[in-house]
């Protein structure tokens, strides 16, 4: 299946990196960047080309178009790749949906929720020409910046599972992904594939317990090298234990790790990502985070956790440890993520019984 022109909308680290491989490997690719952050984005606007670092497919590549117009970039576009934290989602929403067709594939990395978030502002909008959703377990990409429109590639995330809102349209999709992405694999539905996502079970205790040492080095700090002791691991598992309670109350099971995998030197985060050599060398040597409004706290807490804390409200099933985590977050990051999260609501999820959500998202 050809998916050309492929768009990944972004500027940060994922976004250079999926525009420069997918480039490199003949791709015509468009990088959009929104408007908002066209400063931050100007060296790589200027020049037009992306300089790949690392594991895998290195060297300068040119996308088709950079830009900061999302009409231009998306006009006759098949692949619509969001590349973001989660926390941008609706702004970049909002500038996407007014040039959405029909003949559009949306797949949201990762998407902690938002294939459902952009749904339901779809819906919102009455919006009548609808296009493909997926939800992305994961970005396929561990990397970095690490200068003026150069990127690092460090890991290859495996797997990735993929599903698309509702799952009676996933179908060919995983399959025409896994020629871009070799680890792509398909989930049952979209909920199974946001509750896959390692980043918010990893992130938020491997900061939040560390929380002293990354003030006192003033950013000098390497999480899964100094952050991941054997007692922030026995939370990381707390934070699995509660998520996978809600999935089985909902009817589906979360990919399982073995109870010894929490216990690895960079915990579960090192059966989701590899790269020649050693991995978890390659994790430990990962900077920061190097501030407490990162979006290991500012991303993985309130879009990441929330709804699944929420989702648990609702079926009755409790997640002390997540909203435990969270209340903790929202005290040292000064912010009320209960307030600010992507909660039930913003999902179009709060209305609905349990088995119109599992139906809402299986057969629509």
């Amino acid at each position: 299946m050809n998916l050309d022109p492929i768009v990944v909308l972004g500027g940060g680290h994922g976004a250079h990196a999926m525009a420069a491989d997918l480039t490199l490997a003949g791709h015509e690719v468009r990088l959009c960047e929104h408007p908002d952050f066209s400063e931050r984005f100007k060296a790589t606007l200027e020049s037009g080309e992306i300089e790949l670092r690392g594991i895998g497919r290195t060297g300068k590549a040119r996308p088709a178009l950079v830009t900061t117009a999302f009409a231009e970039a998306l006009r006759g576009a098949k692949l619509i790749n969001i590349s973001i934290p989660a926390f941008g989602h609706d702004l970049f929403f909002e500038a996407m949906i007014p040039h959405l067709t029909s003949d559009h594939v949306v797949a949201v990395w990762a998407g902690d929720f938002g294939s459902l978030r952009l749904d339901h502002m779809l819906s919102e909008q009455s919006k009548s020409a609808r296009p493909v959703i997926l939800e992305g377990s994961t970005l396929p990409y561990g990397t970095r910046i690490s200068g003026p429109a150069r990127v690092d590639m460090l890991l290859f995330a495996n797997p990735i599972l993929v599903a698309a809102l509702p799952a009676s349209e996933t179908g060919e999709w995983p399959g025409a992904l896994r020629a871009l992405w070799p680890g792509v694999k398909p989930a049952e539905h979209v909920l199974q594939a946001a509750f896959a996502n390692p980043n918010p079970i990893v992130h938020p205790p491997g900061a939040l317990l560390s929380v002293g040492r990354i003030e006192y080095s003033k950013g000098d700090f390497y999480m899964y090298r100094e952050g991941m002791g054997p007692a922030t691991r026995r939370v990381i598992y707390g934070l699995f234990q509660d998520s996978a309670a809600v999935a089985e109350k909902l009817g589906f099971t979360i990919p399982g790790y073995p109870a010894g995998d929490f216990d690895k030197p960079a915990s579960i985060m090192g059966e989701v990502f590899e790269c020649p050599g050693d991995r978890y060398d390659v994790i430990a040597n990962v900077k920061g985070p190097s501030t407490l409004q990162d979006r290991y706290l500012t991303e993985d807490l309130p879009c990441g956790l929330l709804p699944i804390s929420q989702l648990g409200d609702k079926l009755g099933v409790p997640t002390p440890t997540i909203d435990g985590i969270i209340q903790l977050g929202s005290l040292v990051c000064e912010r009320d993520f209960w307030r600010e999260g992507r909660s039930l609501e913003s999902l179009g999820l709060d209305r609905m019984k349990p088995s119109e959500i599992m139906k809402y998202v299986t057969s629509g």
